[in-house]
């Protein structure tokens, strides 16, 4: 055997096993909910199990909603508690983040379940909707007070124009609960969403502990910036 063939010989062999190794890393993700392996696990009757969650969408299903209308309220409790200290937009949007930044954190497996990898070949119920749309209503609900006041910047100058591909995201998600606001402000909640969300994420996967000392204050300054970005402005004593 040449040195040349023992060397393609020993790539190949190293790659079928790379190969082998992600696909048993992908298959992390495949979860086995089925009632009665769960209710054995919990020392619950099987049949017991049954009649609260008659197969395994049904359970993951409970978990979903329920995490989701969990980090709603307590979004939704951070939003209450800033209106009632009398914040200023800025602060009731940087207090709703810290709301689902801090919850994420008490719950970092659920949060990932969440806004982590989908599960394979489940579909989520109708109502993750509803509670996702609470999260995104106290947000909105900021951008209007701060529009009504006066204090929400509409258009950035210098900003670049929307190409037709962002438009049509605009058009589509302006129909819904952002309809009404102006199309550079939806726009840019495309980024913010997905920038904020993606600093939790982060933080509850370990990512910062290397590099940040105080995440907390990493998190408020992260979502104080995507409040400016978004066209929130910040007052002389902030």
């Amino acid at each position: 055997m040449t040195s040349t063939k023992a060397q393609h010989d020993g790539d190949a062999v190293v790659q079928r096993l790379k190969e082998e190794a992600l696909r048993r890393i992908e298959g992390r993700h495949e979860v086995d909910l089925e009632p009665g392996a769960v209710a054995r696990d919990a020392g619950v009757d099987a049949q017991d199990a049954a009649r609260h969650f008659p197969d395994q969408e049904a359970l993951m299903s409970a978990l979903i909603v329920g995490a989701y209308n969990a980090v709603a309220d307590s979004a939704e409790a951070a939003a209450e508690a800033a209106i009632a200290a009398g914040a200023d937009p800025l602060r009731r949007w940087v207090a709703i983040w810290q709301g689902v930044r801090e919850w994420a954190v008490a719950h970092p497996e659920e949060y990932v379940m969440l806004w982590g990898r989908p599960i394979p070949g489940y579909t989520a119920p109708p109502e993750t909707v509803e509670a996702v749309g609470r999260i995104v209503g106290a947000m909105v609900a900021v951008l209007r007070d701060a529009r009504k006041a006066g204090e929400l910047t509409e258009d950035r100058p210098g900003e670049a124009p929307l190409s037709d591909g962002m438009l049509q995201n605009v058009r589509a998600l302006g129909s819904g609960p952002l309809e009404g606001l102006p199309s550079g402000v939806v726009a840019r909640m495309f980024v913010v969403w997905t920038q904020l969300h993606g600093m939790v994420g982060f933080e509850v996967n370990n990512h910062l502990a290397a590099v940040a000392v105080d995440p907390a204050s990493v998190f408020e300054y992260g979502a104080g910036s995507m409040g400016e970005y978004i066209g929130l402005r910040r007052r002389a004593d902030q």
